[in-house]
């Protein structure tokens, strides 16, 4: 009997499960170290940060000077008319007119109500918003990776109890055609045992199926071929060790939803004082080089030509536009907005973290009572099979005893399977999932 074979808890705390040669090993660790680096999802991320970083400049916010060349050229053909006081009059056709200019201008704000430096550090929380939501992004897809590859553990420890299950059924099969040749049983008993193995290999074709979907979930996460079927050898890592009141502790600090909300609250104080800076006027310097060129075949002027710097500054203020108070009024309401949400996402995370904290709690909990019933479950059938073999238990109570170890099986896998995600809806409210 391959009963004693099948120790579920070495399964789960100490990676027990045999390597098959076709197929390669995948840890953990690995998993999650490929998704951080294939997801495209997360390749989008890092990149909108780098955008955000290359948004942070002087040039953006407005502190550096605007410097252009602009450059023309003009040829015409004219008849040309004119008519003078001393009796002389002009006409001829095909009066040959070129002009040519150029300009290097400079402009730059000196004083804009103080606008240019709000920008720059609006500019620069962009960047560190961009920079957290890598982290967000890549702490939800540890989270992602981390559940997928439990839900294939899980089905594998389903899929290897039901095969046990298989070598139980068999075995009460050929028992009940060895009672039934001796006259000890009727066939209705071996019909019994022979459909009672059939639905077992119907729910091993069921478990097999529901590995290979949890499969093909993991590779996607991994950026893979879907058709990889890894072998998975590690085990569940449960942390026993989570202290909840560090975790309340740590959730304000760590947890990437609220520095988010905090940065958005910056953003929108530096927008109030970019807005704010509307009342004050604007002083630019101007400066550059001007050259012009006129040149004509016939007129008053054979050759008109202008060059030379320039310098300058103007001042401009808006008394009056019939927005701008309004304007100023949205973008506060806008802050006080970010703080209610602020202290709104943090009285629900809150709440998920006792939730999350009772669930991971009362998985522990239930996984060592559930191994304990395991263990109980495996004695209860073995004792069974033998009175059975010895006419001194009845189909109805090694059937009985066969089911108690079914559920067994499927109440602890279950069970391990929700401390892990419990454990990793904690670690990922508190920022802690990636290090």
């Amino acid at each position: 009997m391959k009963m004693k074979q099948f120790k579920l808890v070495c399964l789960i705390f100490l990676g027990t499960l045999n390597p098959a040669k076709a197929q390669q090993t995948l840890r953990l660790s690995a998993a999650i170290d490929s998704a951080l680096f294939n997801n495209l999802g997360l390749i989008i991320s890092r990149n909108q940060a780098i955008m955000a970083s290359n948004n942070l400049s002087y040039g953006n916010a407005g502190m550096l000077p605007r410097i252009d060349l602009n450059a023309g050229s003009n040829l015409a053909s004219n008849t040309l008319n004119q008519k003078f006081n001393t009796g002389t009059e002009i006409n001829k056709k095909g009066v040959v007119t070129k002009a040519y200019n150029g300009q290097l201008a400079l402009n730059w704000t000196l004083f804009d109500g103080t606008k240019m430096f709000a920008t720059y550090q609006k500019l620069e929380v962009l960047k560190s918003m961009g920079e957290l939501n890598v982290q967000i992004k890549s702490e939800e897809l540890v989270a992602n990776v981390t559940k997928a590859y439990a839900e294939i553990v899980k089905q594998k420890i389903l899929r290897q109890g039901t095969l046990n299950n298989i070598s139980l059924y068999e075995e009460r099969v050929k028992l009940a055609e060895a009672r039934l040749q001796i006259g000890k049983s009727s066939r209705t008993e071996l019909l019994q045992a022979s459909v009672d193995l059939n639905l077992q290999k119907s729910n091993l074709i069921k478990q097999k199926t529901l590995l290979k979907n949890a499969m093909i979930n993991l590779n996607r996460l991994l950026m893979t071929n879907l058709n990889i079927e890894w072998n998975i050898s590690e085990n569940l890592d449960l942390n026993t060790n989570l202290n909840f009141e560090q975790i309340l502790l740590n959730l304000e600090s760590g947890n990437k939803q609220l520095q988010t909300l905090r940065m958005a609250e910056q953003q929108s104080i530096l927008e109030i004082k970019e807005q704010e800076s509307f009342y004050y006027p604007r002083v630019n310097l101007n400066a550059g080089y001007n050259f012009t060129s006129n040149s004509s075949t016939q007129g008053l002027f054979l050759v008109n030509q202008i060059r030379g710097p320039l310098a300058g500054i103007t001042f401009n203020w808006n008394l009056y536009n019939g927005i701008q108070r309004k304007a100023v009024e949205n973008v506060k309401l806008q802050h006080q907005n970010t703080q209610l949400q602020y202290q709104d996402a943090k009285i629900g995370l809150e709440t998920l973290v006792i939730n999350a904290w009772q669930n991971y709690h009362d998985a522990l909990d239930l996984a060592k009572m559930e191994q304990e019933s395991h263990k109980m479950a495996e004695e209860y059938v073995d004792i069974t099979m033998e009175r059975f073999r010895l006419n001194e238990a009845t189909i109805l109570e090694l059937k009985d005893a066969q089911q108690s170890i079914e559920a067994s099986v499927i109440r602890l896998a279950n069970t391990l399977f929700e401390a892990k995600i419990a454990e990793t809806e904690l670690l990922f409210l508190t920022g802690k999932l990636v290090r």
